[in-house]
């Protein structure tokens, strides 16, 4: 009698997990979907950006924007996500202050854009959306300093133009990316 209790509690509780993990996020990419991106670089991190880089960083994300006549809201934060910097353009939805800041966070704290966890989304693998630190939308990048992470932007509240108006903050300090190690 135990014997067989035993054996259908052990084939229920088998049973579920199969349940539970049939529900869960794809980890793997699925068939017929794009091909995720190739790994990512694993920069460095430097000392956190000063207030005087911020600066720079936010004139040429500025004068980006004007390029094209927008007014997005900017986010900067220092790599540890600490916010250094954030602008609320005017009339721009609440939920905007949100999307600068994790965009923000996320390209300083995992040292790289987020387009590319926006790839790795598309590509089918869903799984890293329930991580808190990866946003997967583009407009994040990380800003570069002697070759080094010092933080990173997010901007957001543009069609099309989040990820140009990050870049060109992104690359404010050094003016290019660095060489992958």
């Amino acid at each position: 009698m135990f014997k067989s209790v035993m054996t259908v509690g052990v084939a229920a509780v088998l049973a579920s997990a199969g349940a539970a993990a049939a529900q869960a996020p794809s980890a793997l990419p699925i068939p017929g979907l794009p091909k995720p991106p190739a790994p990512y670089p694993a920069y460095q991190y430097g000392m956190p950006i000063t207030m005087e880089q911020t600066r720079k960083v936010i004139a040429a994300a500025e004068a980006e924007a004007a390029k094209h006549n927008l007014h997005p809201t900017i986010a900067v934060v220092e790599p540890s996500g600490a916010l250094e910097y954030y602008f609320k353009a005017t009339d721009a939805f609440y939920a905007m202050e949100e999307m600068a800041m994790r965009k923000a966070k996320s390209a300083a704290r995992n040292r790289r854009a987020t387009r590319y966890d926006m790839e790795r989304y598309s590509a089918g693998i869903t799984g890293i959306a329930a991580a808190e630190e990866i946003f997967p939308f583009g407009g994040g990048e990380p800003i570069f300093y002697q070759g080094k992470v010092v933080g990173g932007i997010g901007v957001t509240g543009t069609v099309g133009f989040d990820e140009a108006i990050a870049h060109a903050g992104a690359l404010a300090l050094d003016g290019k990316m660095p060489d992958a190690k």
